[in-house]
């Protein structure tokens, strides 16, 4: 079957695909939602409880594979709230996958940066999945930014960071967690690639 090519001004030209019977979402050089990326997530989760979580905020939802998995798998039923900033990715996730916003799940179409500036209610698990094709944007590595966002974590709330790159680009990252009161792991080699920085804020 022929690859569906979608033109992206955020992402460039993402590619709906089928992998081994699944439909996935690709970008030039990654997988961007479902297939390897789903999988990822789905080791990461694995690994944590789920228990007493009542808010979840998804920074960078993609075509909504995260939301697919707590959902189906975890069988997640308490509220979400997912950002994305492109539109067209938003359209996909709709069209292609069945993610839509209703009672329980929030998607709002802005820049990750500027909904963790705004004052909203604190969050008891927070995934972090923000990509430009293969690249994280700078201001997401960010001492400002990570500041900013370990306030929005319930005492004993969780950030699950998608890091998908070497330890000394994520370092300012992981001080400034712990900084901010949160209990720092690094979970390597997720699906045999992927390293996801596991930060759990201190109950007191």
């Amino acid at each position: 079957m022929m690859a569906q090519r979608i033109r992206s001004k955020y992402s460039g030209i993402l590619e709906i695909n089928y992998v081994d019977g699944q439909k996935v979402l690709d970008s030039k050089n990654t997988s961007y939602s479902y297939g390897n990326l789903q999988k990822v997530w789905e080791l990461t989760l694995d690994q944590i409880s789920l228990r007493g979580v009542e808010r979840i905020l998804i920074l960078g939802m993609g075509g909504g594979s995260s939301i697919e998995l707590l959902r189906e798998q975890f069988k997640y039923k308490g509220k979400i709230v997912a950002i994305e900033i492109d539109p067209v990715i938003i359209e996909i996730a709709k069209a292609e996958f069945n993610i839509r916003s209703n009672a329980d799940l929030a998607i709002l179409c802005m820049d990750a940066a500027e909904y963790v500036n705004k004052k909203t209610r604190k969050f008891d698990l927070i995934l972090v999945d923000i990509f430009i094709d293969d690249k994280i944007p700078g201001k997401f590595l960010s001492r400002e930014f990570w500041k900013k966002l370990s306030r929005k974590t319930t005492p004993g709330g969780r950030i699950l960071f998608n890091a998908f790159t070497d330890v000394e680009k994520i370092k300012n990252v992981v001080e400034e967690l712990e900084l901010s009161g949160h209990i720092v792991q690094s979970m390597k080699k997720i699906n045999g690639a992927n390293l996801i920085i596991n930060a759990v804020r201190k109950s007191s």
